[in-house]
């Protein structure tokens, strides 16, 4: 037995954990982990939630409240969202706890100590109109790398470059839009380039790492390392334990990373082991495992290891697996702008043995994968259900119905019956390779490979005639048949471990029973079985709709903008909807001048049938948010949209059903929720609330209005 130790990425406690998260770290390490116990190794299994930093008191200004309630929210919800998917983490810590403060603590004191910390002056965005200095996260621009935009001050999210806020084209404070000036401040530096030459050996004898996160770490080395700062101007965070820097923080990107070391010592504490942590730390046969993104990459395979290099006693990353993205019909999963699906969403969709199997079948190894709804459902009937669900159904319900009693004493193996186990034994080969090797997909194949055999040797065997015939030839190939279903049952296992219990029972699996989950399954030996009779393992997934959205929103430009002549409220509109101009009636007068008006890009529904009112045609309708003081029109984030662009509502387009009366709209319940960037427009649309977006970005009100504003 061996020891392991598998470290995920600490997800920032910032928002809902989407289906990019799971495919970049967390369901892959998952399967690793279900794997490496099945065979009897001793793991332990550590993630939680990154609480520090700017990217939970972002979250906490824009919804102007503490940092302390963003992270106590969302680790609840993280947590209970790996559950529901059954990723299942011996810790799931939080970088709040004081475990994690004094393990921080230790290792700066010891950094600084070993003159591995630097004081410098250095250079940070300071914004005039909120009078502090802005953390690199709350600076956005273009990437002067690729272009991108908008590229944070510390990172592109486009092609992964390390920015620093001064590098940025045209830089802007996100929350008040302010360009900063740029100003001097003492912090402390990390000597990240004394560690240069031992991480280019320590990277020696790696090849057996994915070739893109090597070369991406050779290069980042190659180009040179620098120090960075541990420090920084920010009042949330882990304290500095250093005089003069009372009001000042560790930089996350430092004291995230020790939520691995703070996260063992705390699960050792409730272990009743207390010393336990160090047996994975300290114990040179232990292999560590990282899982993470690859927008992660640097911070395990460059700084991590120097950390724990200046600490001298620590263990080193024997891998890092670092996924590529998940993309939503082609573009990059979002929390923040409302692209793809978070795991409660996916989850009132389709069951957590569906979502697994489908993620795992496009894990993002190799290359970005898309997660696509059509798709979703044809590989979970088409593969998990009609080959496997259905060869298990006709199985057992075949032995039910005639009434057999299967045992291996009774099984006379003939030459196919030989074949049929010589094959799965190589499937099952190849698939422990492949899983060794952290390559989800490959080893599923395997999987499937031998589900479609399982298929063709039942077939081939024709029971159905031999019950009529030859009945102790007809037990024995069912015997062959129900153990090539424990065995593919236990191959599925680390994928989905709810149906394959499931399934074990179905089939009767003495050994299953015995010992659960185990290798020995994966053997025929001592295998004897009691099929129950019953409903189908698995029932199909219809998840694809016709498209529910009968609103054709669109951005409108308002050209002109007069009194209404017989109404003290009302404005007549002139609006640009792109290919053509509508006129509109709105009661605005109270709320904006005419002046206000025109010029503005507002959103517009285009197919509500034409009325009067008081004597003027309105061929449509504008949308504004009203919370009952004010009343604000509503606005796309995104500049450069123009008018005649359509509007989604969630990932809907128009369905192009034709003209609506107004009392219709009143189904989509349209109001503003908070979000990560501000209050923005929202609608329940296919029994979902979703956001209503302009291109890629949301819509939100040209005026600040409060949570829960209808939008009439």
């Amino acid at each position: 037995m061996s020891k392991i130790l598998v470290n995920v990425a600490l997800p920032y406690a910032n928002g809902p954990i989407h289906l990019g998260h799971v495919a970049g770290a967390y369901l892959n390490s998952d399967i690793f982990v279900r794997f490496q116990r099945m065979h009897g190794n001793e793991v332990m299994f550590v993630s939680g939630s990154d609480e520090h930093g700017t990217p939970a008191t972002l979250a906490a200004d824009r919804l102007n409240i503490s940092p302390k309630e963003i992270a106590d929210r969302y680790h609840k919800e993280h947590a209970e969202a790996f559950r529901n998917l059954d990723i299942i983490f011996d810790i799931y810590t939080r970088t709040t706890y004081p475990e994690h403060r004094d393990t921080v603590a230790e290792f700066f004191l010891d950094f600084n100590s070993k003159g591995l910390l630097s004081e410098h002056t250095m250079v940070a965005p300071f914004c005039p109109k909120d009078n502090r200095f802005m953390p690199d996260r709350y600076i956005e621009g273009k990437c002067p790398n690729c272009g991108f935009e908008p590229a944070r001050g510390d990172q592109c999210d486009n092609c992964g470059k390390i920015l620093d806020p001064q590098e940025l084209i045209s830089p802007k404070c996100v929350l008040c839009g302010t360009a900063p000036e740029f100003r001097e401040t003492k912090h402390m530096f990390f000597r990240l380039d004394l560690f240069q030459d031992r991480l280019i050996q320590w990277l020696e004898g790696k090849e057996f790492w994915r070739h893109s996160v090597l070369a991406f770490t050779r290069n980042f080395i190659k180009a040179g390392l620098r120090e960075r700062p541990i420090t920084r101007d920010i009042e949330w965070g882990v304290p500095v334990p250093l005089e003069g820097y009372e009001h000042k923080r560790i930089y996350v990107w430092f004291e995230a990373l020790l939520g691995y070391i703070s996260g063992a010592k705390v699960l050792s504490e409730r272990l009743g082991k207390k010393d336990y942590w160090k047996e994975f730390y300290f114990d040179r046969d232990v292999k560590m495992y990282h899982f993470m993104g690859k927008d992660n990459i640097i911070f395990h395979t460059i700084i991590w290891p120097a950390m724990l290099m200046g600490r001298g006693e620590y263990n080193l990353p024997y891998i890092v697996v670092a996924n590529e993205f998940l993309t939503f019909n082609g573009q990059q999963f979002s929390k923040s702008r409302g692209i793809g699906y978070s795991v409660d969403e996916i989850l009132k969709l389709a069951s957590k043995d569906y979502v697994r199997y489908y993620m795992s079948s496009i894990m993002p190894e190799s290359s970005d994968t898309d997660f696509n709804i059509e798709d979703f459902q044809s590989r979970v009937n088409g593969e998990l259900i009609d080959k496997f669900g259905n060869y298990i159904h006709r199985l057992t319900s075949f032995i039910a119905n005639n009434n057999l009693a299967i045992s291996s004493f009774e099984a006379r193996p003939d030459e196919t019956d030989r074949h049929a186990l010589e094959f799965a034994r190589e499937r099952i080969s190849s698939y422990n390779d492949f899983l060794e090797k952290v390559e989800i997909k490959k080893a599923l194949g395997e999987w499937l490979e031998l589900v479609k055999f399982a298929n063709s040797y039942f077939n081939s065997a024709q029971p159905w005639r031999l019950v009529k015939t030859d009945v102790s030839q007809c037990v024995s190939k069912l015997y062959h048949s129900l153990v090539l279903a424990q065995y593919s049952t236990a191959l599925l296992y680390p994928f989905v471990p709810g149906a394959s219990a499931r399934i074990m029972e179905i089939i009767g699996s003495s050994k299953y029973q015995e010992k659960g989950f185990t290798a020995d399954l994966l053997s025929q030996e001592g295998s004897e079985f009691k099929p129950a009779k019953g409903e189908p393992p698995f029932q199909k997934l219809a998840l694809i709709k016709e498209n529910p959205n009968f609103a054709d929103l669109r951005i409108g430009e308002i050209m002109e903008a007069r009194e209404h002549p017989d109404a003290d409220k009302l404005y007549v509109l002139k609006v640009n909807l792109g290919t053509n101009e509508i006129q509109l009636v709105a009661g605005l007068r109270k709320h904006y001048t005419a002046d206000e008006l025109v010029g503005r890009k507002i959103v517009v529904i285009a197919n509500l049938k034409p009325t009067k009112l008081r004597g003027e045609v309105s061929q449509g309708m504008l949308l504004a948010a009203d919370d009952g003081e004010k009343v604000s029109l509503l606005a796309p984030l995104d500049g450069k949209l123009r008018a005649g662009d359509p509007v989604k509502i969630g990932e809907y387009g128009f369905n192009n059903s034709g003209k609506i009366e107004l009392d219709k709209l009143k189904a989509l319940e349209l109001r503003m929720e908070a979000s990560l960037s501000g209050t923005v427009a929202t609608a329940i649309l296919d029994g979902r609330r979703v956001e209503i977006l302009a291109g890629e970005a949301q819509v939100t009100s040209h005026r600040p209005v409060k949570e829960g504003a209808q939008i009439r």
